[in-house]
């Protein structure tokens, strides 16, 4: 007889707090089948196809199944949702698709150079003056008293005058230049933010991407990964950098600097160095959120589906836990599917909590990108929350170097970078009111009030701040 054919699927539980031995019950596995998900995923063990991992804290089994056995789990009274465990990809253009986005808008390349241009001579103009400085040498031969032991009959040597010297010439500390702010930077408003002392000190900022790799202007305060057996959360991909950089890129003269520069970033590995993962690989990513205390996390990630039960619990979850889920739109603008991707697309009747901050993208001119995904199909689906710079954004990518990215992946982390300096102004404030600050601040962009591209509009860090 063939072997049946299976899938993994993630289970959610109508009891949002049932533990690891109901969860063998329900779904007719052994205990010992039964494994305690990110501490499982945490190590470079790849499941056997009959263990479950269970997320505890959020109320959601991974399993794999057939269809056979799918078909009866669904109808069970204990369960809220079946549903298979989709693949989810970063949310950068290519660069086909970001000229497109351009050419859409009325820009050219041009834009995206000049910066460039200005940056790399402002960075080799900082090294020159500093290599001038380390070469600098005190001429002359230094001053000494001409002082002598003698001691007699001989006779003693007349002792020259020595000439008097000039003594050199005092040099004046360097005055360094600030620190460059990207445009996207000021056109948020976080300058005006960091003036008040906001830089987001203090507070606890997850990126769940491709890792983050080492770079000379981030610090990384620690992580995980869920990617099957890889136990690094090491960014060999480069997008999980760049919007670390935008998060929190620091303050020190060179490079960028991102929203809020002194905010402490964590790695949260939940995507392949391929740009790909599993919707599991995220839900445990949201979990360890709440077991680490974090307080935002930044989802750069999604896929062109509908609606997922587990995204909506688990981020449920996390903002009863006190952690702020801001997650991209999509680029989905151009192609049959032009609606919120998941998970910023999440919902769940009668509550606000199982929704996440969902970010549009826009370019340095204000316009919303042709690519940048929107919503207004379809009513119970999460809409467009705000907007932030999404177009030729210079962050930090790989090797300690620096690039441009395009996407709500790039718009993203500006909101998360925002919650934080919100968090830092208002220690204990709840999710809730964080994504209310935000949208009650923004500039309004489009159409009057709230509008499907736009949403609250251009999110505005001074004001959210006061």
């Amino acid at each position: 007889m063939a072997e049946k054919k299976t899938k993994r699927y993630l289970v959610t539980y109508k009891d949002q707090d049932v533990d690891s031995s109901k969860a063998s019950s329900i779904l007719g596995v052994s205990k010992s089948k039964c494994k305690e998900g990110i501490s499982f995923m945490e190590t470079d063990s790849v499941p056997d196809k009959d263990d479950v991992l269970h997320f505890e804290n959020i109320g959601v089994s991974s399993i794999e199944l057939d269809d056979e056995e799918h078909s009866k789990l669904v109808k069970k009274e204990s369960v809220l949702a079946v549903e298979e465990d989709i693949e989810v990809h970063v949310l950068e253009l290519t660069k086909e698709e970001e000229q497109t986005d351009l050419v859409s808008n009325g820009l050219g390349s041009s834009e995206i150079t000049e910066g460039n241009s200005y940056q790399d001579g402002y960075e080799h103009a900082l090294m020159d003056m500093f290599s001038s400085i380390m070469h600098l040498g005190r001429k002359g031969n230094g001053l000494h008293n001409g002082t002598q032991t003698r001691s007699f009959p001989i006779k003693p040597v007349p002792i020259r005058p020595e000439p008097i010297l000039p003594f050199p010439p005092i040099i004046s500390p360097p005055i360094l230049p600030r620190q460059p702010i990207p445009w996207n930077i000021s056109m948020v408003k976080a300058p005006e933010a960091w003036s008040r002392g906001l830089r987001g000190s203090g507070v606890n900022v997850a990126v769940l991407d491709t890792g983050i790799a080492t770079h000379p202007d981030l610090v990384i305060s620690g992580g995980a990964s869920f990617v099957q057996g890889v136990t690094s959360y090491d960014d060999g991909h480069s997008h999980g950098t760049h919007c670390a950089g935008i998060v929190g890129a620091r303050n020190n003269f060179i490079g960028v600097v991102g929203v809020a520069p002194l905010c402490r970033l964590y790695a949260v590995k939940v995507l392949a160095d391929s740009g790909s993962g599993q919707m599991s690989w995220v839900i445990a990513g949201l979990e360890w959120c709440i077991t680490n205390k974090m307080h935002v996390a930044n989802l750069s990630l999604g896929a062109s589906v509908g609606p997922r039960v587990a995204y909506a619990n688990a981020i449920r979850k996390c903002q009863d836990h006190g952690v702020t889920v801001v997650a991209a739109t999509g680029n989905s603008g151009h192609t049959a599917f032009p609606y919120v991707g998941s998970p910023a697309n999440s919902y769940q009747r009668g509550t606000s909590k199982a929704s996440p901050i969902a970010v549009g993208s826009i370019n340095q001119g204000g316009h919303i990108a042709a690519s940048s995904s929107r919503g207004g199909e379809h009513s119970e689906w999460n809409q467009v929350t705000v907007v932030a710079p999404g177009v030729s954004v210079r962050s930090t990518v790989l090797n300690g170097e620096y690039g441009f990215k395009s996407g709500t992946s790039m718009a993203c982390p500006h909101v998360a970078g925002l919650a934080a300096l919100i968090y830092e102004k208002f220690p204990g404030i709840s999710p809730v009111n964080v994504e209310r600050k935000i949208t009650s601040t923004a500039s309004d962009m489009g159409d009057a009030g709230y509008n499907t591209p736009f949403g609250y509009g251009l999110i505005n860090c001074d004001l959210a701040t006061l």
